[in-house]
């Protein structure tokens, strides 16, 4: 898709899919990132929705069992890194995937594991920072909100900080005036793939869809 534009300027915003994790809890023999929903991959739904988002570029996180994960999927248009040092949590994917983004006006940051996010959502976190350029915008479903966030690059020095399992929800609450929320497509939205029983769940949601 086209980036989005407003008065003729386009919108240089970057996405972020943070897939680096082990998927210890998931609990079963196979690959988390890999189980099947609605057709694709788990991590595919992901990809999908970065990759049809009208963000400018993306870029897909890896670091547990990189090689079986890029055997599993299709990137689109998505470019890969790796994160040698994953199992130091979170925040150093959101590191590695931020330099890929530093000459960005802004980044969202998405979870590989939440396939109800569609690529709507993404845009419009986007919509929502071309008319709020400083803002911190967050999908919000009902009284949930969270993943995917979108950061201006005002705040990407103090992502560039984070460690361990913090990931960026530390950041908004420290700046939560600066804090707005968009309603996301779905109100599954933020149903995530933990563990088995989750797993069970989403599949009972899902439906095939591009």
């Amino acid at each position: 898709m086209a980036p989005l534009r407003a008065r003729g300027v386009i919108a240089r915003v970057g996405c972020v899919v943070l897939a680096a994790g082990e998927g210890r809890r998931f609990g079963r023999a196979q690959l988390k990132l890999l189980a099947p929903l609605a057709g694709k991959a788990l991590v595919q739904h992901a990809i999908d929705a970065a990759s049809t988002s009208q963000a400018m570029s993306c870029t897909l996180v890896v670091g547990a069992q990189a090689h079986e994960v890029l055997s599993g999927v299709d990137l689109r248009r998505c470019a890969v890194v790796h994160n040698p040092r994953w199992s130091e949590g979170i925040a150093s994917s959101v590191r590695v995937g931020l330099a890929q983004h530093r000459e960005d006006k802004a980044c969202i940051f998405m979870v590989a594991d939440q396939p109800h996010i569609r690529a709507d959502d993404l845009n419009r976190l986007i919509a929502h920072h071309l008319a709020e350029r400083e803002a911190i915008v967050a999908l919000q479903a009902g009284e949930i909100w969270g993943t995917p966030v979108l950061f201006p690059a005002r705040d990407f020095s103090a992502l560039g900080r984070l460690r361990g399992d913090a990931g960026a929800k530390r950041l908004v609450q420290a700046q939560r005036s600066r804090l707005r929320f968009v309603p996301a497509v779905s109100s599954q939205a933020f149903a995530d793939v933990d563990t088995a029983a989750d797993y069970e769940q989403v599949l009972g949601q899902m439906e095939p869809r591009m």
